[in-house]
């Protein structure tokens, strides 16, 4: 597959970083993704600075992870992110079935499954597979790469059965991970138990067998599999660099690489509350890297003194060789001590132990064992970091690193390309690292360390071979520190942030630079900062030179007197007894100079800033005097207007007080006027209608009677017109047949004009006898009034008299009672009119029908309704009998009043 040199191939390194992490990484105390290997990345570039290729070597994996974790840690990430986001067809096809991490001993021996950092294995699964996709791993290499790691961890759950017979053992066929094992390893089960129960034993030309017991079979298939797991590693490793290596097209000629970044990843130092061989091999491995940082510190310090031509004396430098010697020095160090151990077939823990305690201790100072540690088979090494305490229970074993001599055959015997291509790898030996010329300091290995290396052999000969390519390069150094052991921002943990300080060799470089001029400053920055101490001198030089060293002078004096006392000679080489030095473009100074120089500045800016803050102070106080004279004012003028308003709105209430108090004395003797004005003219009006009322009643009493008479009297005359018109009517009726509508008509009309004539007479009559009654009453209303009159002054002293109050009511009660009887009288006349009403319909009724009372045929009730005085003295009759209703709504209303009246005087 052919890219772009430029952007793909860096794409492709970024690419690399997920997979090595989920192979490579695992979950610690202090990281949730602690690296558990080195790896230095070589980034080449060519002669215009472009990147065109990058190669990665990884050294010192931790592979003891696959058998032993320590509490709250986890296995390597690939094992939790491919049971966590295995799809059906994939668990399927790995006879994963429904198994966790909680089912396979691999991933549960610690007790912790999850991460604390919030990252979740599926999602990381899905980046590890894009990112294979990425770097050209085909789907068949990805489900092969993944086969064999779920084969390690069914085959973690295998267990080995005692045959008691011959302290032999064989693999527990019922156990229901042998067959996944089997399968996905392409594997027989014959082969594979022989491979790890049996190993053959050669003596000359003759070969013999011997069985191995329990125990040995399990620590084989242990080893098998941090082999396998070695091997697997090593060819990601191998696959990731053919993708990036530089490959020129072709046609194109090949390009030169002009230079290489390399940037070394590795992990840090540790101590924890139990430490093992693992923690032994990576703090070893962080003393020879902090020696060489030391060194590298020393050797920059140097070539910088030389380079700006100041005197110094030699340099004495903490140096941890013998910290080294007393890990892996050949023959004395724990390493070879360890070694010796395992190849010895009785070696165990124990009696590592008391080998170690007779080489080591009470002869090297940096080891310690006393009685009680002894007793535990414990030892301290005093690191550069401090003391760390180990425990060596699992040495031997952890260091051990061969595998069944039939381990690698069996592989390479296997039915599946893959596992074969690991076999092959493990038998080459790359992936136990025992090539020739990385045995330890650089010497030759004999062929027995060819044959059975172990794991501190390997780590050593790669730490020496990581450390010689350090060597070669200018390095620079990055360190990386945790705030807290939470994982969580916005939290500081300043113990846990010197603790890492002090691992990371960090506080042991600042202790080698404070032995010479720990600090220096260019020519320039050196005026500017400390021009101040001495600015009349300094300000009268001419050029900057003159300046500078006016300035050094002025410091170096000051600081001898203030060392030796003012009566002291100050020496010539003053300036190298204070110890100040002037290079070509820097000053450089020792740590009792600077704190003397700092202490002359702080000096110089405290009373600097004393006089700063004087002027501020003052200026803020006038300012402050200022606005609180101008706050005052603007308060008094607000108050001021404050009283004038208050004084203005107490004058205008008064004012307001006054007028409603006028106004309410003006209403209230308003409603007084209003109500005995209102009573009196009541009184009036009442009393002047019950006068009319009666005069009117008496009258129509005469108008009924003598309509009634009118009625009847005309209704006879009626009857005897009629009678009389019938024998005419007779006589007639054979003479004039055919006049006979005519003379009807004619006698009719002749008819109508004698009523019309009647009842002009009978209306006439009526409304003379109405205007006698209407005189009677104008008079008996007069008198009325006269009394009303003096009812009005008896009634204007009703506040000063209550008798006169009393009259007026008794006055009142027999005004009532003539109205009662007027009323009476009205409704005894109302009958009277009713009945004649009456009677004035059925004769209306009689002529409509016009038939047996001699009253003449066609006579219509329209002849009465279009006579008007028969219908002005109906409406007459009406209007008497409605004003007698309203004169009782007005007694009534009368006799409401006086009460009002009566309680207001009370």
């Amino acid at each position: 597959m052919s890219w772009k040199a430029g952007a793909q191939i860096e794409e492709r390194i970024l690419q690399s970083n997920p997979i090595l992490e989920s192979f490579g990484n695992a979950r610690t105390v202090r990281n949730d993704n602690s690296s558990r290997f080195g790896k230095f990345i070589e980034l080449q570039f060519k002669q215009t600075g472009s990147l065109i290729s990058a190669k990665i070597d990884t050294y010192l994996l931790e592979t003891v992870r696959l058998i032993h974790q320590g509490h709250s840690e986890r296995n390597f990430h690939i094992f939790y992110e491919l049971l966590a986001a295995a799809t059906k067809p994939e668990r399927a096809m790995f006879y994963l079935q429904d198994y966790t991490a909680h089912d396979f001993k691999m991933t549960s021996s610690s007790g912790t499954m999850d991460r604390r950092d919030g990252a979740v294995d599926a999602d990381l699964y899905d980046e590890l597979v894009l990112a294979m996709g990425t770097m050209g791993f085909d789907p068949n290499t990805q489900d092969d790469l993944f086969r064999v790691v779920v084969a390690f961890l069914h085959a973690s759950n295998l267990e080995f059965l005692e045959v008691s017979s011959d302290d032999s053992s064989k693999v527990d066929e019922s156990n229901p991970h042998l067959i996944p094992t089997l399968k996905l390893l392409g594997l027989e089960k014959d082969a594979f138990e022989t491979a790890l129960c049996e190993f053959e034993i050669e003596a000359g030309n003759t070969s013999y067998t011997k069985k191995l017991s329990k125990e040995n079979a399990e620590k084989g298939l242990e080893a098998l599999v941090k082999a396998t797991y070695r091997a697997l590693f090593d060819f990601i490793v191998q696959t990731v660099n053919k993708k990036i290596e530089y490959k020129p097209k072709r046609g194109e000629a090949p390009q030169t690489k002009a230079g290489f970044i390399g940037v070394l990843d590795i992990f840090g130092f540790e101590s924890f509350q139990q430490n093992s061989f693992e923690q032994l091999c990576i703090n070893y491995c962080n003393e020879a890297l902090q020696q060489q940082f030391n060194k590298f510190i020393f050797k920059t310090e140097q070539a910088e003194y030389q380079a700006e031509g100041i005197q110094w004396d030699f340099i004495e430098f903490p140096d941890n060789q013998d910290v080294i010697e007393l890990i892996d020095k050949r023959g004395t160090g724990i390493i070879s001590l360890l070694a010796d151990q395992c190849r010895n077939l009785r070696g165990n823990d124990k009696s590592f132990a008391d080998h170690m305690y007779q080489v080591c201790a009470d002869v090297h100072p940096r080891f310690e064992a006393k009685g009680l540690t002894r007793a535990k088979g414990q030892f301290v090494i005093l690191h550069y970091a401090g003391p760390v305490k180990y425990d060596t229970d699992g040495f031997v074993e952890k260091n051990k690193s061969e595998i069944p001599r039939g381990a690698s055959d069996l592989l390479q015997n296997s039915s599946n390309n893959f596992v074969q291509l690991l076999g092959t790898i493990m038998s080459s030996g790359s992936s136990a690292g025992s090539a020739s010329g990385n045995t330890p300091r650089g010497r030759a290995p004999s062929s027995r360390a060819k044959l059975r290396p172990t794991v501190g052999t390997i780590f050593t000969a790669q730490l020496s071979e990581l450390r010689k390519r350090i060597d070669e390069t200018s390095p620079h150094y990055v360190r990386c520190l945790k705030p807290n052991q939470n994982l969580v921002p916005d939290e500081f943990k300043p113990p846990m942030i010197a603790d890492q300080l002090r691992y990371a060799g960090v506080l042991e470089a600042i202790r080698v630079s404070r032995v010479g001029y720990s600090q220096r400053y260019r020519h320039d920055l050196f005026l500017e900062r400390y021009r101040f101490i001495a600015i009349p001198a300094v300000d009268a030089a001419s050029n900057k030179a003159e300046k500078l060293e006016i300035l050094i002078n002025e410091i170096t004096n000051r600081i001898w007197k203030d060392q030796h006392g003012a009566d002291e000679a100050i020496p010539d080489d003053v300036v190298n007894a204070v110890g100040i030095q002037k290079g070509k473009t820097k000053v450089f100074l020792r740590q009792s100079a600077f704190d003397y120089m700092e202490s002359f500045r702080a000096q110089q800016l405290d009373m600097a800033a004393s006089k700063l803050q004087a002027e501020a102070r003052r200026f803020i106080c006038r300012c402050r005097f200022i606005k609180t004279v101008r706050t005052i004012v603007v308060a008094q003028s607000c108050v001021r207007r404050f009283l004038a308003r208050k004084y203005m709105r107490v004058v205008q209430e008064r004012k307001a007080v006054t007028l409603i108090a006028s106004y309410q004395r003006m209403v209230t003797v308003r409603k007084q006027y209003l109500l005995k004005r209102y009573v009196i003219m009541w009184l009036q009006k009442h009393e002047r209608g019950r006068v009319g009322r009666a005069m009117a009643h008496e009258r129509e009493r005469e108008v009924a009677m003598t309509q009634k008479e009118y009625i009847a009297a005309t209704g006879i005359q009626c009857m005897y017109r009629a009678r009389v018109a019938r024998a005419k009517h007779r006589e007639l009726k054979d003479e004039a047949r055919a006049k006979r509508e005519l003379e009807k008509k004619s006698s009719i009309a002749e008819r109508y004009a004698l009523e019309k004539n009647k009842l002009e007479l009978a209306a006439a009559r009526t409304t003379a006898i109405a205007k006698g009654r209407a005189l009677d009453k104008d008079r008996e209303v007069d008198e009325l009034q006269k009394e009303l009159e003096k009812t009005r002054a008896t009634a204007g002293k009703v506040s000063a008299s209550k008798e006169e109050i009393t009259k007026l009511m008794s006055e009142v009660e027999k005004l009532r009672e003539q109205l009662e009887a007027s009323r009476r009288t009205s409704e005894s006349a109302l009958f009277k009119l009713a009945a004649a009403e009456a009677e004035n319909k059925k004769l209306k009724e009689q002529l409509k029908s016009g038939g047996g009372t001699g009253i003449p045929f066609g006579y219509k009730n329209d002849s009465y309704n279009g006579h008007e005085d028969l219908k002005h003295l109906d409406e007459r009759m009406v209007g008497l009998s409605s004003r007698s209703q309203q004169s009782k709504k007005d007694l009534e209303q009368l006799v409401a009043s006086l009460a009002i009246l009566k309680q207001g005087v009370v």
